[in-house]
């Protein structure tokens, strides 16, 4: 039971991950730095309960807050460029974030623990879930209220303006400019809004398994972030969910195969690019579903059924 709650607890955790990468991507960008929003995240809520005393929650959204005030920031410098030069600029901001924390100090020793980022030790020791007994179950439940919450925001995201001054952009920045769009805002907002959802995930993250370092937060995980919204789909936001279901569940399904089943999960990115290249939930799925619930108006008097 306790490891189909963990495997739940990461793929709640992960969810997030991939919600940002989307919603950066519905703005016409990609980003391949969200792991630095999301280790910015894990080590300020971590500090918050487990060096200055604060509750969860408040370390939850002080780490979230960051690492939007730092998505911002990055994302005014990310508008002189795109494609494959945003990628690898992005992906630079994750390393440089990682070399810092890999880097810093900051720890205070409590009881007979070292807590605190200690280099390439992690930061370890973040035991305010553990310490305040809560069991997975009641952790996980915690996971899915975040997740519920922001996927509502998300719904509320894509019935809204904002949404479709988002899709305008993406589908054609000077068009959109035309029609009176500020391109530059709506770029920047998307990178803020992004790297708090991904730092909300990392705070989740530190204090479910109550330890983060460096290697946490490289290469792979920027992979399985761009992964989860390419595979389940860009149409809406129910795309990097199921993206995260789907892959954090075949990875765990298939651990049986060792190294092996990386060739399975690949294969199956490449099959979906070639058959579904905007994800399986992609925006005529949407709009077929759309169609299919919106109710048929009724027939006039005098009209024909």
């Amino acid at each position: 039971m306790d490891y189909y709650v963990a495997i739940a607890s990461i793929v709640g955790i992960h969810a997030l991950l991939g919600l940002s990468v989307y919603l950066v991507a519905i703005s016409g960008q990609m980003s391949f730095g969200q792991q630095g929003f999301f280790a910015i995240g894990a080590y300020l809520a971590g500090m918050g309960t487990a060096l200055w005393g604060l509750p969860l929650l408040p370390s939850l959204v002080l780490g979230a807050l960051l690492a939007g005030l730092i998505g911002i920031v990055v994302g005014f410098p990310a508008l002189r460029v795109r494609g494959l030069y945003l990628a690898i600029a992005t992906y630079g901001f994750g390393e440089v974030v990682r070399l810092v924390f890999l880097n810093i100090r900051y720890t205070k020793t409590i009881g007979d623990r070292v807590v605190g980022p200690n280099g390439a030790e992690g930061f370890r020791h973040v035991r305010y879930v553990f310490d305040r007994g809560f069991t997975g179950l009641q952790f996980l439940g915690i996971i899915a209220a975040v997740v519920a919450g922001v996927a509502v925001l998300f719904y509320l995201l894509d019935r809204s303006k904002l949404g479709a001054m988002l899709r305008a952009v993406e589908e054609d920045e000077v068009a959109a400019a035309t029609v009176g769009i500020d391109v530059t805002r709506v770029k920047v907002l998307a990178f803020g809004a992004a790297g708090a959802v991904a730092g909300l995930g990392g705070g989740l993250f530190i204090h479910f398994s109550s330890y983060i370092d460096h290697d946490m937060v490289a290469l792979p995980l920027a992979i399985a972030s761009i992964t989860y919204p390419i595979l389940g789909g860009l149409g809406s936001f129910v795309g990097p969910i199921l993206g995260a279901v789907l892959l954090v569940s075949l990875t765990e399904g298939l651990r049986v195969l060792h190294e092996l089943r990386m060739f399975v999960y690949g294969g199956l990115i490449i099959v979906t690019m070639l058959v579904r290249p905007r994800g399986l939930v992609d925006e005529a799925l949407v709009l077929r579903a759309k169609r299919w619930v919106r109710p048929r108006p009724m027939p006039r008097g005098g009209d024909v059924p």
